[in-house]
């Protein structure tokens, strides 16, 4: 099935726009001796880390602005006019949501000898208001605090109105994720993944400079959100090479030598995750890379009706007999592998993170920034059926690829006039597959019900299945391009901001529970469950169609 969707929005608003990254910028008045607003003077921003630098002037009531800056820092504000002597102030940090707000005085030079230089707080933080709850969870918050599985949005519990990708009551198909301002909701799970069987991250946690968790927003400049938005920010790199290797692990050793039963454990129950960030200078105040990569390998059990005591018969609803006659009955009429199909295995993941950004600032008017976010998901054995006893063939396997391809354009068009323009392809691709012991078109299942065993003096039942998993032969594909152009257009009296978001999605799915056909045999007036198993004799056949 292939679907096309193009949604367009067009905003107008005095403050505030539609898809946002960093809502970071300063603002204030300039003054003279005597408290009157000065026109025309020169302000000038400059990232001491980066050497990234613009300009604008004052309005006629002494006023500047400027909008969507980089964040990080120090930042340092410079103010000039002719006559008067230049202020400096330094020491600005600027994290996603800060509008800081210096009111500057400036003198005659015949009243001052030198420049007059001031240390701003690297803690100031003025919040832009939202109509809304929100939660800001900075870089400090990411470094310092435990995530199991180091994925960032486990941190999204720090909002109070947040359980999970829950945002305020709302389902987690109403959250929508943003990185970098752009969407990074997948248009099939309507998560921050495609993966069915959970994929353990979106993008690497160290290539996340900080994000905000919004909730019970009705502001026009948040979108595509029922419930709330979780606004991410990427990192990027300064004039000063540095970087981060890491290894975290759950070696086997430390786990439990027991299964939670009491079993003596013989499969491999691990988890480890490493990698590497490395960000510099290309060129010195005008280029800089940063690049991240984080691996996941987990190995854990897989145990299928894995009986050695009566217990485990209890526990499974089944008899060791009763198990192995139904394994026989398959290998013997349905030509199930002679490979071992109950017991406890080894199942596999391995995850992948790649991202790149380069941030080039091409002149004095123009950011040029560049990144791309590559994440790789296979969960071998990660999709299991739903009946009780599900023989290892039955099991599949789940892949997931997803790219986000982000270019962004920041212009001083003037000293009244800033302009940015975003342009994103989102590549998501799922694919779930048959098991290693099956052929890749899957083959029908056979469900045997209400077998019937005696555990001590209670009659036990239960449901066994073998064959192909039925969702094993679905796959889904999205091409997502998005662009966003942001203009803000400062007056004397009013700020306006005029954005355009266009976003067109095309989807290739193929959907096909039970494609191959779903056998179900019962117990008949004269006969078992196993023994219409075994003459082939099913009460019913379902087929569906894939589309």
């Amino acid at each position: 099935m292939k679907e096309f969707l193009l949604t367009t929005c067009l905003t107008v608003i005095g403050t505030g726009l539609y898809a946002q990254t960093t809502q970071a910028g300063f603002a204030g008045k300039i003054t003279d001796e005597n408290s009157r607003g000065v026109q025309g003077a020169s302000v000038e921003v400059r990232n001491e880390s980066t050497g990234f630098t613009t300009k604008t002037s004052t309005n006629v009531n002494g006023d500047y602005n400027f909008k969507e800056l980089p964040l990080g820092g120090p930042y340092t504000l410079k103010v000039s006019y002719i006559g008067y002597g230049e202020q400096i102030r330094r020491g600005f940090n600027l994290n996603q949501g800060d509008l800081i707000r210096q009111n500057i005085s400036i003198q005659n030079a015949s009243n001052v000898l030198e420049t007059v230089e001031l240390k701003g707080t690297s803690t100031l933080k003025n919040q832009i208001e939202n109509l809304g709850a929100a939660t800001s969870v900075t870089a400090k918050d990411i470094a310092k605090l435990p995530v199991n599985g180091r994925n960032f949005t486990s941190l999204m519990d720090l909002s109070p109105l947040s359980k999970g990708d829950n945002i305020g009551g709302q389902l987690g198909s109403s959250t929508n994720f943003t990185i970098d301002g752009m969407n990074a909701k997948n248009p099939t799970s309507a998560g921050s993944t495609t993966s069915r069987s959970g994929a353990p991250f979106s993008i690497s946690i160290e290539a996340v400079r900080e994000f905000k968790v919004v909730t019970n927003q009705y502001d026009v400049t948040y979108g595509r959100a029922g419930g709330g938005t979780v606004s991410a920010v990427t990192k990027q790199g300064t004039n000063k090479t540095q970087g981060s290797a890491w290894v975290y692990s759950r070696a086997d050793w430390l786990s439990s030598p027991n299964t939670i039963d009491g079993k003596k454990r013989t499969n491999d129950f691990s988890t480890y995750q490493y990698g590497f960030t490395l960000g510099g200078p290309i060129i010195k105040d005008k280029l800089h890379y940063f690049v991240a990569w984080d691996h996941l390998q987990d190995t854990r059990p897989l145990i299928i009706a894995d009986i050695t005591s009566t217990l485990d018969e209890e526990r499974f609803r089944i008899t060791q007999d009763n198990l192995n006659a139904f394994v026989d009955i398959g290998r013997e009429k349905y030509g199930l592998s002679n490979d071992r199909q109950f017991g406890s295995f080894d199942k596999k993941r391995g995850s992948d993170a790649v991202f790149g950004r380069i941030d080039w600032q091409i002149n004095s008017s123009n950011l040029l920034t560049i990144r791309n976010n590559f994440t790789s998901d296979l969960n071998k054995l990660g999709l299991q059926d739903n009946k009780p006893i599900t023989l290892y063939e039955s099991y599949g396997n789940d892949k997931n690829i997803d790219n986000s391809f982000l270019a962004t354009l920041r212009t001083s068009v003037s000293a009244n006039v800033t302009n940015e323009l975003k342009l994103q392809h989102l590549y998501t691709y799922q694919n779930s597959s048959p098991g290693d012991l099956l052929p890749s078109q899957n083959i029908p299942r056979a469900i045997v019900e209400n077998i019937v065993s005696k555990v001590g003096s209670n009659d036990l039942k239960t449901t066994a299945q073998l064959g192909g998993h039925r969702f094993a032969q679905e796959s889904f594909k999205n091409n997502v391009f998005q662009l966003v152009n942001n203009l803000y257009y400062s007056t004397d009296k009013i700020n306006y901001t005029f954005g355009v978001d266009l976003m067109y999605t095309h989807a290739s799915s193929i959907y096909g529970s039970e494609v191959n056909g779903r056998f179900h045999f019962g117990a008949s007036d004269s006969r078992t469950a196993l023994q219409n198993f075994q003459d082939r004799n099913a009460y019913n056949y379902t087929e569906k169609y894939h589309w």
